[in-house]
């Protein structure tokens, strides 16, 4: 008979995602996540495989957890340019309001920009991450369009290049979380002014 575990799944995870986000993938040691997450170096591969089946859990994680709730209003059925514009301002005081933690940026564009060129694995990720961030927007935009506030011809390009912004944002969070900020202010701005 297995023996019952001793830890909680989701805060080791929690610990291992907040360790990835802080280091990236290949500067985490194994040693740093035992020490992180109070786990050995059995228990963690006995629960998830490898360093990278925990990197992949961390990711969804990530999603589920950070992002999930950073898009909470985009998600809605109701969701409009409203949603869109708020999203951008809420981000925008996020990263003027504590700097030191907005230089971390988004850990699955982050994990992209680390390995993607060179490590297939990661790729799946990133494209599910883009292609979610696209269906988000599109959403949001489309239920604008049904209700007048943009032409319904305009919501895939714009979906489009919306989530190609906020991963843009995301890396010059790392930059200078001012500066994001303030464009994270320009592009709700913008996004206000797409109304009819």
């Amino acid at each position: 008979m297995a023996r019952p575990k001793d830890y909680d799944r989701d805060d080791v995870l929690i610990s291992a995602r907040d360790l990835f986000w802080e280091k990236g993938y290949e500067a985490t040691s194994i040693t740093e996540l035992e020490e992180r997450t109070g786990l050995n170096r059995s228990s963690l591969y006995r629960e998830f495989g490898s360093k990278y089946g925990l990197f992949e859990a961390a990711l969804d994680c990530y999603a589920d957890r950070i992002i999930a709730g950073l898009f909470t209003d985009v998600r809605r059925d109701d969701a409009g340019l409203g949603a869109v514009v708020a999203l951008f301002d809420h981000l925008a005081e996020l990263f003027g309001a504590n700097r030191v933690i907005s230089a971390r940026g988004c850990l699955t564009v982050n994990s992209t920009a680390e390995l993607a060129a060179r490590d297939g694995r990661v790729r799946p990720a990133a494209a599910s991450y883009r292609d979610r961030l696209r269906a988000d927007f599109a959403s949001a935009l489309t239920h604008a369009a049904a209700v007048g506030e943009i032409e319904g011809s305009s919501v895939a390009p714009r979906a489009y290049l919306l989530a190609s912004t906020l991963m843009g944002v995301w890396l010059t969070v790392r930059i200078d979380p001012l500066d994001a900020a303030a464009l994270c202010e320009t592009v709700a701005e913008e996004v206000a002014q797409w109304r009819l």
